[in-house]
């Protein structure tokens, strides 16, 4: 069962939603997209298939689609997911594209979790910012990360992909605690070096960019539903050191934290 929530709706896009209960019982079935579409995992982790390859999702992964595009989830690894989805028309793809200079077209499925994009879906949650500008800077930005992303065709293995779902899963439930590369592929049972390689492959990204994305996301909620301090928001959310909390979070929002619950506020 899925439901649909929009959260905003403009000229050329629209932004919802997306709560799904299927689990590893529940058998597969193929879906086309609507619209061009980039969609954030918020919750939960599920494999994606797709004629241009498969992918691992998980929190603060990026899904792809142009509009009519098939895809088909499949949730091997734990039951549910929720998802926020960013649609654009065709004249507004098109229209970012000139303006780019790139092809208005995704070329990949999706993007690994990364702290550049982790603190959209907080914004788009709780209606902070001006939504249709927030729907726009992300259409730019996304369309110049695929851009540059290295074109991959492969299908991760089955096992691989699966280990990379529930790696995924407990990093986003685990950020707030020591996450090293050693532990993590201990947990998977693999080498540090299996690990890296087999995670890389199945997500997009790299498992130290996934815990960054991870406390990003974290820092960004608790900045926009509490009155918590800095500091404590540093803390709750996994960075040990302030400074370092404020230097990656400026450098993957482009505010400060102070100034990023301020702008939200002030809407």
């Amino acid at each position: 069962m899925a439901t649909t929530r929009e959260l905003f709706r403009g000229d050329g896009l629209a932004i919802s939603e997306h709560v799904c209960s299927y689990g590893p019982e529940d058998r597969p079935f193929e879906e086309r997209l609507c619209a061009s579409s980039v969609a954030f995992v918020v919750e939960g982790a599920f494999g994606v298939r797709s004629p241009a390859g498969s992918t691992a999702l998980g929190p603060g992964s990026v899904m792809l689609g142009n509009a009519g595009d098939p895809y088909t989830c499949v949730h091997d690894a734990g039951r549910g997911d929720v998802c926020i989805s960013f649609r654009y028309s065709a004249d507004l793809l098109d229209e970012a594209g000139r303006s780019l200079g790139l092809r208005p077209r995704f070329r990949g499925i999706s993007l690994g979790p990364a702290p550049d994009f982790a603190a959209f879906p907080a914004i788009a949650r709780h209606a902070a910012r001006s939504l249709e500008e927030t729907a726009l800077e992300l259409l730019g930005r996304v369309l110049e990360a695929d851009a540059g992303a290295p074109r991959s065709l492969s299908r991760p293995r089955p096992a691989d992909e699966r280990r990379a779902v529930e790696a995924l899963r407990h990093i986003d439930a685990h950020a707030d605690e020591p996450l090293s590369l050693a532990s993590l592929a201990a947990r998977a049972r693999l080498t540090r070096f299996h690990f890296l390689r087999s995670f890389r492959a199945a997500v997009g990204t790299t498992p130290h960019q996934s815990v960054l994305a991870a406390r990003i996301r974290r820092a960004a909620k608790l900045l926009l539903e509490t009155r918590l301090p800095v500091t404590g928001v540093a803390l709750e959310a996994g960075f040990g050191d302030l400074s370092n909390f404020i230097r990656t979070f400026r450098r993957a929002t482009g505010s400060s934290p102070r100034a990023f619950r301020a702008r939200s506020s002030a809407r």
